[in-house]
């Protein structure tokens, strides 16, 4: 496996941190959607409809 340059590195880095914390806003966000939905009693079909 080839040397790889530090500034490569911290890119890669970034990027999956980056990726991860996205990851887990949606994650967060969804579930929150949910209870909001559920607790409306709402019909998912209106969900994304604001």
């Amino acid at each position: 496996m080839p040397q790889m340059k530090p500034m490569m590195w911290m890119t890669m880095m970034l990027m999956s941190i980056v990726m991860i914390m996205s990851m887990i806003i949606t994650n967060y966000f969804t579930t929150m959607e949910t209870k909001v939905s559920m607790y409306n009693k709402k019909p998912k079909l209106i969900k994304w409809k604001w």
